[in-house]
């Protein structure tokens, strides 16, 4: 057909053409019209080739020379084969590449091809159709096979999921029928391998096989009925150790019993074997001969009467409870015999009591005795108030411009003439304030008063920070009315570990008058803080005599803590009525206590052949975080781990529903709980935590001092009561 707007070489061939039979009417036409006079049909049409206009009547392309006809004829056959084709792909369910070939079929503009359009047309829409009817099939047939899979029917899953066309087969689909053939091919292998097993008699390897078959196919009636004799099999053998309290052995084979056969019997049965086999290990791991283990003991004999090797261990226990710890310095005499080695090749013990400062009266030495391990930062903080402390750091904010103030550290600590101070050490828990009083001729320290005053209200909630500063202010107060007036005492207070930094160093060899800006150096450095926003100190620590001390490294700490948590901390006091003259790190007042303790007077030849030299390592476990501190005897390092018995009340409150002031009853005496084995296992992966901050500890240490090895591990603070800590720490389970 020539287009309406035709190219002018057309228009000027045909003036020069003769006249041109229209196809239609026949009509003769001047060979310039582009339409029949007679019937208005097009005069002109293109040739299937080349795509030049000819005109209509002639058979040969004027311009490549192709018989017309005949190419009209081969585009016919080729569009008609590809209907063919498409028909083909749509009864194999092949509906896109269908679409895709006739689609161009469908595409053709030429009026001479109108009936293959129409036809591919039609041909497109009918398959849209069958894909439409195929996919619903399909895609109900793979519910269906979701169903019977659920149900574990996995030959009729396979049978729907085979009867969909493969190119309809979804990946999820596919997938599916992979599992169903996996899971047919395995319970036939399985039941095979069950019954050669019972032939020859092999019970022994039966319970994985039938678990595992039986998780296949719960209903699976056979492999039920043997489970059930063997879940009998076991519960007997249980009930038969139960009867010898033999509880582990009785525990362990009831937690062969496979699951789908576990009836309400087997679960209550376990839980007694379990809640007996953990009591009775408890005590037979237990570190000391304590009230606690004591406690524990008497709930295992009420619960199995008839067990007289309870009853002995419980009499055993007790005679022991009542003798006196070799060392006075621990809460309890040992139970289980410490091991040789613990996990980190130092002895591990609590910290309960100081020996080398006296009680003034009854009345303190009960208070004492009563928070066994509390009230050491309290006698750090009193000792520097009293000028007496090994480590003088005094982080009271001082004026600008100020001297860098070195201290090297000596046992002797500064002279004062201070006659008594109150160490105050306020935590989120409690105030724990002692009282020291020097006589100023003699020298001779005594402990003249002590507090422990626990907060009124938690500290904890979406409102901390109010609830934290009313319950302090609240505490305070009433500090102030027990103690009365506390004109005439200097008055020390710690700063949490938490809020204070520590950064230990060698400084190489260097004159005298150059150290403190060598310090200054580093603590500009090292620290993350401008110092112009930090109250802090530098110490140098070990110094050697002064002939030498110029030609040798020098180790130096420095002390750091914000000017404005001191501020903040010491406008909490002074709002309820207590003036401070002294603000120290806690950890720093912890070694000061420490170091007044075993390090304040050179050990007599005896002491020393006991004891191996090296540092001690103390771990004070708080509310919010553990203060770990390695004290030697010229030497200090420090630093604070975001772990502490707030972790367990909290583990206790969410995996066993107790409420948070059972939680912190139980963890620390478990024999009240109305179940003890879940606690410990609720306990057990914050031990495990703690132990391996303790080790990391300990290599972090031993970068900063290798030579000067760790030879004793402390616990101490309220959260080191913990139940476990210390049989962990000691064992390592």
């Amino acid at each position: 057909m020539l287009d309406a707007k035709a190219p002018a070489n057309v228009a000027a061939v045909a003036e020069a053409s003769p006249p041109v039979a229209c196809r239609g009417c026949h009509a003769a036409n001047p060979s310039q019209r582009r339409f029949c006079s007679g019937c208005g049909q097009s005069l002109w049409e293109t040739c299937p080739k080349c795509n030049v206009a000819c005109p209509a009547d002639e058979r040969f392309c004027g311009s490549c020379g192709a018989d017309i006809p005949e190419q009209l004829g081969d585009r016919s056959r080729q569009y008609q084969a590809r209907l063919s084709e498409a028909r083909e792909l749509f009864a194999t369910f092949e509906f896109d590449a269908a679409s895709a070939t006739l689609r161009g079929v469908a595409a053709v503009a030429d009026p001479r091809f109108e009936q293959w359009r129409q036809l591919a047309r039609t041909e497109i829409a009918r398959g849209e159709d069958l894909r439409n009817t195929h996919q619903a099939a399909a895609d109900q047939a793979l519910t269906q096979a979701r169903q019977h899979v659920q149900s574990h029917a996995y030959d009729a899953a396979a049978a729907e999921l085979e009867a969909i066309p493969a190119p309809l087969r979804s990946p999820e689909c596919r997938a599916l029928l992979k599992r169903a053939h996996t899971a047919r091919k395995e319970l036939l292998a399985l039941a095979a391998e069950i019954r050669i097993a019972l032939s020859e008699k092999r019970t022994g390897d039966l319970l994985p096989k039938i678990e595992r078959l039986l998780t296949l196919k719960p209903d699976h009636p056979q492999a039920l009925y043997i489970a059930q004799q063997l879940r009998d099999g076991l519960v007997r053998g249980a009930k038969k150790h139960l009867a010898g309290h033999r509880y582990r052995e009785a525990l362990d084979l009831l937690d062969q019993v496979p699951s789908f056969v576990r009836s309400a019997d087997v679960e209550t049965l376990a839980d007694t074997a379990g809640e007996l086999a953990a009591l009775f290990e408890g005590l037979q791991r237990a570190p000391l001969a304590d009230r606690q283990t004591l406690a524990l003991a008497e709930r295992l004999v009420e619960l199995v009467p008839d067990n007289g090797e309870a009853a002995k261990l419980r009499d055993r226990l007790a005679e022991r409870s009542k003798s006196r710890p070799s060392d006075p310095r621990v809460a309890a005499p040992n139970w289980t015999s410490p091991p040789e080695r613990t996990p980190y090749g130092a002895a591990v013990d609590g910290l309960a009591h100081w020996t080398r400062i006296p009680a003034k009266n009854e009345a303190v030495r009960a208070n004492l005795a009563e928070h066994p391990g509390q009230l050491f930062v309290a006698l750090g903080l009193a000792l520097e108030g009293l000028g007496e402390s090994a480590v003088p750091i005094d982080l009271t904010p001082r004026e600008r411009g100020g001297m860098l103030e070195i201290l090297n550290m000596s046992l002797g600590g500064r002279k004062s003439a201070v006659a008594a101070a109150w160490g105050l050490d306020l935590s989120d828990y409690a105030l724990k304030a002692i009282k020291l009083a020097k006589d100023l001729r003699t020298g001779a320290i005594v402990v003249e008063a002590c507090e422990t005053i626990l907060h009124a209200r938690p500290t904890s909630g979406p409102d901390i920070d109010v609830r934290r500063a009313e319950a302090q202010n609240r505490t305070l107060r009433d500090f102030v009315g027990r103690a009365g007036d506390l004109k005439g005492a200097r008055i020390a207070i710690g700063i949490p570990g938490q809020r204070v930094l520590g950064r230990f160093f060698e400084l190489p060899p260097l004159p005298a008058k150059k150290v403190n800006d060598a310090i200054k150096f580093e603590a500009r450095h090292q620290l993350p803080i401008p110092l112009e926003e930090l109250c802090w100190l530098g110490q140098v620590q070990a110094p050697a005599p002064a002939k030498i001390a110029d030609e040798q490294p020098r180790r130096a700490m420095v002390v750091a803590v914000r000017e404005s948590h001191i501020r903040d901390r010491m406008a909490a006091f002074k709002a309820a009525g207590i003036g401070v003259d002294v603000a120290t790190s806690d950890c720093v007042a912890l070694h000061n206590a420490i170091a007044h303790e075993f390090f304040r007077t050179e050990p007599s030849s005896a002491e020393r052949a006991a004891t191996k030299p090296g540092a001690i390592f103390l771990l004070d476990v708080g509310t919010e975080s553990t203060n770990v501190v390695v004290s030697g005897p010229h030497s200090l390092w420090f630093r604070t781990i975001g772990q502490g018995g707030d972790n367990v009340t909290g583990a206790l409150v969410k995996q066993i529903g107790l409420t948070q002031p059972q939680a912190e009853q139980l963890k620390r005496d478990p024999s009240q709980a109305r179940r003890y084995g879940p606690l410990c296992q609720a306990i057990e992966p914050l031990l495990v935590q703690m132990g391996s901050n303790v080790e990391r500890s300990l290599a972090n240490y031993a970068k900063d001092f290798p030579d000067q090895p760790v030879r004793q591990i402390y616990g101490l603070g309220g959260g080191f009561a913990t139940h476990g800590l210390l049989r962990h720490l000691r064992f390592g389970r």
